[in-house]
């Protein structure tokens, strides 16, 4: 029915009104004479009723034998559009030029989008395949497939496979990441273990090599802890690659400093710009400069659909710079805040056995240091240093 109606709206028809006479033979003179009609109606004596532009033609003849009145109610059809806008130029040509833009951009690619990845981000995948070629605006049929999804494969190693599929407007790809599989050291050299700090040792455990001190001992940084040297029964020597645990009593420094006085930055002010992006073209709508500028793109979807059409907004944030005083209070709160900070950082993975903290305000600064005795592991793994002769 639609294949129907579109037939008869490109070939354009007539809607007319017919009364007055025989109706019947009206009717009967239209079907002897080859005149289609169809939605054919009748409402208080008056028939109305649709025909070509050719049946429109012939039907006085048999509305003057069966003594009906014809009259034309309304044109329909592309035909009629053309004639009404035969001398709008422009139309015509503007409506020619849309038609031959959507079809240059129904082969066009609009849309990139990447499923799969999660180590590796989706701008890097995206940027390698656009070095490739698959970018917006590339022609999907002038794209070789097989050849893209090769060469994407030696610029990304964090991917071990990946799918290129172009539907329509849009390429979507597919990608799945390799497994990280653990670092297995087999590196059999012979090594020592130094110290890594001065400390005193409080746990020696070698498991493998030759004890060089003993609990109690206090050591410098750089003094060996156990030797990758081991002597045999046989009094011979050997080489082996040292592993042990030594946890030693350390004394450690900390301290921060908070002036009074610091300098801010406030925002002053803010400009908005505008970039409209059109397939591969970035066209500005307005001076896009400065040195904190922030960008912010938005497409725009259709049913699901991206279209090749989106607007980057640029936002350019101008801030003053001011000096602020702070009370002895703040400051003392910003130093305490900073100290604690920096302080769960460095012994994150130590043990504090004592700790004398000092506070101290000179010359409009407030500092606060700290002095601690931890147990932390010392060992130092280095390669041995072996000469031939």
């Amino acid at each position: 029915m639609f294949v129907v109606r579109l037939i008869r709206f490109l070939f354009g028809y007539v809607i007319f009104t017919a009364k007055g006479g025989f109706p019947e033979r009206f009717i009967n003179l239209c079907r002897r004479n080859g005149i289609l009609l169809w939605e054919l109606k009748s409402e208080n004596s008056v028939i109305t009723a649709c025909t070509d532009r050719t049946g429109y033609k012939k039907i006085r003849t048999a509305a003057r034998k069966s003594g009906m009145r014809v009259r034309m109610k309304k044109k329909v059809g592309l035909p009629f559009f053309l004639d009404r806008h035969s001398r709008r130029v422009g139309v015509l040509i503007g409506v020619c030029l849309c038609v031959s833009v959507l079809l240059i951009l129904s082969t066009r690619i609009w849309s990139i989008d990447v499923t799969g990845n999660v180590r590796v981000s989706e701008e890097k995948i995206i940027g390698v395949f656009e070095e490739l070629g698959v970018r917006r605006g590339a022609s999907g049929a002038a794209i070789d497939i097989k050849i893209t999804e090769i060469e994407a494969l030696k610029k990304l190693p964090e991917i071990s496979w990946l799918n290129v599929n172009i539907e329509g407007s849009a390429a979507r790809i597919e990608v799945r990441e390799t497994v990280e599989t653990p670092e297995i050291d087999f590196d059999g050299a012979p090594t020592d273990i130094v110290a890594a700090r001065d400390g005193q040792i409080v746990i020696l455990r070698p498991f493998s090599g030759t004890e060089e001190q003993k609990i109690g001992n206090a050591v410098l940084k750089g003094d060996p802890l156990i030797s990758g040297i081991v002597e045999n029964k046989d009094l011979t020597v050997s080489f082996c690659r040292s592993r042990g645990y030594v946890v030693a009593r350390t004394a450690r420094n900390e301290s921060v400093s908070q002036p009074q006085k610091i300098k801010i930055r406030r925002k002053a002010d803010e400009k908005k710009s505008y970039i409209l992006n059109f397939l591969f073209f970035n066209i500005p709508l307005g001076k896009i400069s400065g040195e904190n500028l922030y960008r912010e793109s938005s497409e725009i979807f259709i049913n699901g659909v991206t279209l090749p059409v989106g607007l980057t907004e640029c936002r350019e944030i101008i801030f003053e710079e001011s000096e602020l005083t702070l009370t002895e209070n703040r400051a003392k709160l910003a130093a305490y805040s900073d100290f604690l900070e920096k302080c769960t950082e460095e012994f994150r993975y130590l043990k504090v056995e004592k700790s004398d903290i000092k506070e101290k305000t000179a010359d409009g600064e407030f500092t606060i240091s700290g002095e601690f005795v931890c147990l932390e592991n010392i060992g130092k793994e280095i390669p041995m240093e072996i000469e031939e002769s």
